[in-house]
């Protein structure tokens, strides 16, 4: 009888190395589990730090994006005056070459990899982009700028004077077509073109303006001129009223029309 129960209670010998390879074998399924996860959890630094870096270079990225693309734009086309590309080249003895931090920067990702961001080379990288979008920007506004001021000069009047013209016969539709083109041109022109369309559109308004500055009759004598420009502010004095302008009046206005007042 306690025979049997030793036997009962004793654990068989060949029962121990069994539990140990069990014990080994949830240990080393523990232990890949913790390495996955540590894994995992690297990952996610890495990812959530390239994140971080992208989110810092997408800004300054696209607004060099969008002056580059205004700059390609300008290089494509060219002032009739003077044959030439609208804006000169953004060469690289003037402003500078930022593909050698772009390659500094590459160079530190390929050593510190999600650590570049605390090797200072991101913080270089970001504000040259920043400075050559701005110097971008600013050498081709005034490119586009001088551009429009050479197309307005072409058909821009003194719209004063559309007031003491407009009774002539058809002139007053005339002058408010001009005025609705200008204001068309002016807000076209405002920007810097984006596209070849753009630009077109700015080109097709300056065409229409040149024509319809021939249809506007505004080629009076320069005593007329002066005088019609003084009636139009704070008005003219007697000794403005010369022959030649009482003449003119005469001819191709109507004198009734003006008071002589005292200030």
């Amino acid at each position: 009888m306690s025979e049997v129960n030793i036997n009962d209670v004793v654990t068989p010998v060949a029962s121990v190395p069994e539990e140990r390879g069990i014990f080994a074998r949830r240990s080393g399924d523990f232990k890949a589990r913790l390495q996955r996860y540590q894994q995992m959890e690297k990952a996610q630094d890495i990812r959530d730090n390239l994140l971080r870096i992208a989110k810092k270079i997408d800004t300054p990225t696209q607004t060099l994006a969008q002056a580059l693309c205004s700059y390609r734009v300008l290089r494509q086309v060219h002032d009739d005056e003077t044959g030439k590309p609208i804006v000169g080249p953004f060469d690289r003895a003037t402003f500078g070459n930022p593909q050698i931090l772009l390659t500094a920067f590459c160079q530190q990702y390929a050593t510190h990899k999600h650590d570049v961001e605390q090797e200072g080379e991101l913080a270089l990288l970001t504000q040259e982009i920043r400075r050559l979008a701005s110097e971008l920007s600013t050498h081709t506004t005034a490119a586009w700028v001088n551009y429009i001021r050479g197309l307005k000069a072409q058909w821009e009047v003194d719209q004063r004077l559309f007031s003491n013209l407009a009774h002539q016969e058809g002139q007053r539709k005339v002058q408010q077509h001009y005025i609705d083109l200008v204001e068309k041109f002016t807000s076209s022109s405002r920007g810097l073109p984006k596209t070849i369309e753009e630009f077109e559109t700015v080109r097709d308004l300056h065409e229409k303006l040149c024509q319809q500055r021939g249809a506007l009759k505004l080629d009076v004598p320069e005593e007329v001129n002066h005088f019609l420009k003084a009636v139009a502010g704070q008005g003219a004095t007697l000794d403005m009223l010369t022959p030649n302008v009482l003449s003119w009046l005469t001819e191709e206005d109507d004198p009734t029309r003006y008071r002589i007042r005292r200030l």
